[in-house]
């Protein structure tokens, strides 16, 4: 139960192996290669006519994935809708990547992405004619009276005419202008609340007033528009409507039936995304005339398995395998794996959400786990919570295939259950109901729950400071073992002794005892740091101001009464909505006040956990990392498939 020990390997071999070496590794799924570049190796690095090479071909993936995500993307709109429930229980098919390169062998990709992107590029064009031609439909409506065309109204030797708009003005001012004029026929089409459609004709002589009468009247001139007849032109839009609908559907038509074809696009999608990820490892590798050097990070656990892949791949004399241990200037370099039981595993998530250790540091996640356990029951604490939670995710784990991620979220959750109930039954809770029995009552017990929540908060600390004890004397650090950890244990065991002594127990001895203990921490404190200091009289102000640390402490224990706050509070509640239902009428009870039981809680259970999840995060986070764990540590990265569709398998 610790940070996994990690070797860092070298491997040798000839250029005409590195493809095969690579896709072994990828497979295998545990080694995270290193850029040599940025070491002694980097001189033997590649031609720039080799790394152009390589960015070209980089390149060429990157183009052929974005191509096949768009045309999946375009496809999975139009094809039928599977049920959530179908999706979560269909299991990933399992891949080696010679497989995989066989399957997407069978079919053209670039033709199946040209056959697609031309279907969607068919759909847009015919989306944006059905807008022209309904925008010019909406146009024509407004004029299908007219019964001429333009060459009817403007051909005739001494009457001309025209057809247009004017817009909508104070009373009409520009409409009756117009009707009022002697020289000007006006005929109305239509009106709206912005313009008039109107047919206006004058005699030739009259020509030069009226074209000035229309410009003051923001007269709109549409006649050439008018071709043919808007009610024959109509008709021919409707038709043209209704083929472009009939071509629309054909096209749906033929992508609703190509599930096969979106299988290949996600088989595609995973073998460029592969191919990818071995092309930009090369990048990071270095070469010579006739070989490269490869560098990387894998557990020792996985040495073994890694050394019999590459003799099943090759020839014991076409490569040469080098493994050391991790030295110590590679500490901040090397990725971290962290090695847990199945308990203590789903409780990695709250030491990753804050960083994860450093290989010279300590896993802390075991010294997480019982506290968390116990925190997060004790601010839901109901049974029936509890259980809710327990069945939740026992069925999701057994009954759906979810990605790894999730997979162990809904582990740590599973695992929570137990706590919840745990405490429901301390508590005696039970979707807020009292149980028959309890240990604790919240309305009753309020203050004996508040001190088992700083007792809780003080053993919390307590670790924390022997953790730090532990760490500065494995690093040979006696004065910050005293001064960080050891000095602050007495202080703390001492006040709490006093306590007992002279306000509890009423004991002199006791109380004496207790005194004496932090008198020695404190001086412990003090002490640490004149010696940790060349400068003495500056060192025993540093420690006085250490000491100044204990308001700190004081706060911290404090925190801890949300362990309190939350429970009885969220007990609370759940009362409050079993008393609103309580006081409906028996018929609304059973029939809208079932519903409303189950909203109500459902909103009290989100919440519940919602602020049990933060707020334990937080004690661990302030109250308990901040004493003695650093962080900052870089997660392993292996070179491996994204695995979006498909899991990835070692050929054996």
């Amino acid at each position: 139960m610790a940070i996994a020990k990690m070797n860092k390997l070298t491997l040798i071999s000839f250029h005409e192996q590195k493809d095969q070496l690579l896709k072994s590794i990828q497979e295998l799924q545990n080694l995270e290669v290193v850029d040599l570049h940025t070491t002694e190796l980097g001189e033997l690095d590649v031609s720039a006519n080799d790394v152009d090479q390589l960015r070209t071909t980089i390149k060429h993936c990157e183009t052929q994935i974005d191509q096949i995500e768009s045309a999946l993307t375009f496809l999975q709109e139009y094809l039928p809708k599977k049920s959530l429930l179908k999706k979560l229980r269909t299991k990933k098919q399992a891949f080696t990547l010679e497989r995989l390169s066989i399957e997407v062998a069978q079919f053209s990709t670039k033709e199946l992405v040209n056959d697609l992107l031309n279907k969607q590029f068919e759909l847009e064009k015919i989306d944006e004619r059905h807008q022209a031609l309904t925008e010019e439909e909406a146009f024509l409506l407004n004029w299908k009276q007219l019964n001429f065309r333009k060459e009817d109204v403007q051909n005739p030797k001494f009457i001309t005419g025209s057809v247009g708009t004017v817009p909508q003005h104070i009373q009409n001012q520009y409409i009756n202008q117009l009707k009022e004029t002697d020289t000007l026929y006006v005929d109305e089409i239509y009106q709206n609340k912005n313009e008039h459609g109107i047919f206006i004709a004058y005699d030739r002589v009259n020509e030069e007033e009226v074209k000035r009468l229309l410009n003051e009247c923001h007269f709109d001139d549409l006649t050439t528009n008018f071709v043919e007849h808007p009610s024959k032109a109509l008709k021919k839009i409707k038709h043209e409507l209704s083929q472009l609908q009939t071509n629309k559907e054909q096209v749906i038509r033929e992508l609703e039936k190509m599930e096969t074809e979106e299988w290949q696009l996600m088989l595609a999608d995973e073998y460029y995304q592969a191919m990818l990820e071995r092309e930009k490892s090369k990048l990071l590798i270095v070469d010579e005339k006739h070989l490269f050097v490869m560098e990387g990070w894998l557990e020792e656990a996985e040495v073994e398995s890694m050394k019999a892949s590459l003799l099943n791949l090759l020839n014991p004399n076409d490569f040469a395998v080098l493994i050391e241990e991790v030295k110590e200037e590679d500490y901040d370099r090397v990725p971290i794996v962290l090695n847990n039981n199945s308990i203590i595993a789903p409780f990695e998530s709250i030491t990753k959400m804050y960083g994860l250790p450093k290989y010279s540091e300590m896993d802390p996640t075991p010294f997480v786990a019982p506290f968390y356990f116990v925190f997060f029951g004790m601010m839901v604490a109901d049974l029936g919570y509890g259980l809710v939670l327990w069945a939740a995710t026992f069925a999701a784990l057994k009954l759906f295939n979810f990605d790894k991620s999730m997979q162990n979220n809904l582990k740590f959750f599973h695992v929570l259950s137990y706590p919840t109930m745990i405490w429901g039954l301390i508590y005696g809770s039970i979707f807020g109901f009292s149980l028959p029995f309890h240990l604790l009552s919240t309305s009753d017990d309020v203050i004996t729950i508040l001190i088992l929540s700083v007792v809780l908060g003080l053993i919390h600390i307590l670790v924390a400071l022997g953790l730090t004890t532990y760490l500065r004397l494995r690093d040979h650090d006696k004065a910050g073992a005293i001064g960080d950890g050891i000095g602050w244990i007495g202080i703390l065991i001492g006040i709490i002794i006093w306590l007992l002594g002279s306000a509890i127990l009423n004991n002199d001895l006791l109380s004496q005892i207790g005194l004496i203990i932090t008198i020695l921490g404190t001086l412990g404190i003090l002490g640490a740091a004149v010696v940790s200091s060349d400068n003495k009289g500056l060192g025993l102000g540093i420690g006085v101001y250490n000491l100044y640390g204990i308001t700190g402490y004081v706060g911290d224990i404090v925190s801890y009464s949300r362990l309190m706050a939350l429970g009885i509070s969220g007990g609370s509640i759940a009362l409050a909505f079993n008393m609103i239902i309580d006081f409906m009428p028996p018929v609304a009870k059973f029939t809208i006040g079932i519903v409303l039981f189950v909203a109500l809680h459902a909103v009290n259970i989100g919440l519940s956990y919602l602020s049990a999840y933060v707020h334990g995060a937080r004690l661990i986070f302030v109250e308990f990392f901040g004493k003695f764990y650093e962080g900052g540590g870089k997660a392993f990265e292996p070179l491996k498939a994204s695995e979006k569709y498909i899991e990835l398998k070692n050929k054996k």
